[in-house]
């Protein structure tokens, strides 16, 4: 092995952050959260740390490099091996005590030392990055509750943190904390809409009520899972597990045939309907063509059902798709809710991918005010609630109070649209239970 002048370098640096990363971690687990936000400043906004000169030095290593890079990364990491272990003792509300040590007023000072300057010019632009913002997502659920004013997206803050934990470039502390964030805001919802719809359905007193979890209308909201949850609408799961059945042992192209059958584009609007099935058979028919006399497997499912995903959802680019402006605002957001519902039936797997995509959405729309994104935000509730329903621990079964009147009954043969106008909540009760 030759020993070159650019691996001895990089050795040492990964030796100095690996030095900053065990200080940290042993600190964050035997000291109390004050002790450890005055190590952090002392280290990274004061460039020193009197009891511990020699992390001083490993960072001192990073600066005298001038690896922005690397500084990043070793402060990013450093961030998230202190969150991942605040959410896991319960003290994230330490958090934004963490995010404030940035607005630091000595950060902003000038300084006759190039390291400190070169330090605090470091901390200026991570502050103002996308890495930062990201940091920022892990103070929504931490305790108190700020009285910052939000942005609507946040709400959303399980999908935004898809990324983060998908990502094979973040460190694996910022993996983990990500996804145990995105993990118990997904609960948190399923227990709140579980309590909500138990309780409004039983007509119990203003006072005792849970608080909507989603910003539809009381009205909508149980409409929506009155209907996601109805098995003479829609029995999504057994759809799907009678679409895999009948796709063993078949070819590649018969599969994307069936695929679209089994997908179902029924919307009132013929043209519409039309316009969506063309577009996206035009769009997807053609994929992997060279497999088609192939037998379809498990890795060519999701790659054909990834590309449906991409087609009404988000572009590479992270742009809305005119599928998806057609699907969100020319026909029942619910229909657009039951079609992504069916691809991740299909497999797991692409819950992910779907979150990837609606994420997209979300930054995207994220830009404008809340008034002007109803139809949007309406949406990705609806969402939420059918993931909440078919995919998690919370069972929930219906009751129509007047079952032998059949004027207003949902008929399993007809178009969503239309069994949706002749709905009458008052006939129907929701019941929660753990499955």
């Amino acid at each position: 092995m030759f020993w070159t002048a650019d691996r001895i370098y990089s050795q040492g640096i990964e030796q100095a952050q690996q030095r900053i990363y065990e200080f940290f971690l042993e600190i964050v687990r035997h000291k109390q959260p004050e002790s450890v936000l005055v190590d952090f400043e002392c280290l990274f906004v004061n460039f020193s740390n009197s009891q511990n000169p020699q992390i001083t030095e490993a960072l001192d290593q990073i600066v005298t490099a001038y690896n922005e890079k690397e500084f990043f990364y070793t402060l990013k990491r450093c961030c998230y091996i202190i969150i991942n272990n605040w959410t896991v003792s319960n003290d994230r509300a330490y958090i934004q005590s963490l995010l404030d040590v940035f607005n630091h007023s000595s950060i902003n000072k000038q300084t006759v030392s190039v390291k400190m300057r070169t330090l605090r010019s470091w901390l200026q632009i991570f502050a103002k990055s996308e890495d930062f913002q990201a940091l920022k997502l892990f103070t929504l659920y931490a305790e108190p509750q700020s009285n910052i004013e939000r942005n609507w997206s946040n709400r959303f803050a399980s999908y935004l943190l898809t990324d983060q934990y998908t990502n094979p470039a973040s460190s694996l502390e910022q993996r983990q904390a990500a996804n145990l964030l995105a993990q118990r805001m997904k609960e948190k919802f399923k227990f709140d809409l579980a309590m909500y719809t138990a309780r409004s359905s039983h007509h119990l007193i203003q006072s005792n009520q849970s608080d909507n979890p989603t910003s539809l209308s009381d009205n909508v909201l149980n409409l929506a899972t009155l209907i996601l949850t109805k098995k003479s609408v829609f029995n999504c799961e057994e759809l799907a597990n009678k679409f895999l059945a009948s796709s063993k042992n078949i070819s590649f192209q018969d599969f994307k045939t069936s695929l679209f059958q089994y997908l179902d584009f029924s919307i009132t609007d013929p043209e519409i309907s039309d316009t969506v099935q063309t577009k996206l058979y035009e769009n997807t028919f053609d994929l992997k063509s060279e497999l088609d006399d192939y037998l379809v497997n498990t890795s060519l499912l999701l790659k054909t059902a990834k590309a449906v995903i991409s087609e009404i959802t988000s572009c590479d680019r992270g742009q809305p798709t005119e599928l998806f402006n057609i699907l969100l605002h020319h026909t029942n957001p619910l229909n657009f809710v039951v079609l992504l519902l069916k691809l991740l039936l299909l497999n797991d797997a692409l819950r992910p991918y779907i979150e990837l995509r609606i994420a997209a959405i979300i930054k995207y729309y994220s830009k404008y005010s809340e008034s002007k994104c109803k139809s949007v935000i309406a949406f990705i509730d609806m969402l939420n609630i059918a993931f909440a329903i078919y995919a998690g621990e919370t069972r929930y079964n219906i009751v129509r109070m007047n079952p032998y009147e059949s004027s207003n009954s949902i008929e399993g043969n007809k178009p969503l649209d239309s069994q949706i106008s002749k709905f009458n909540i008052k006939e129907y009760r929701i019941f929660s239970q753990a499955r």
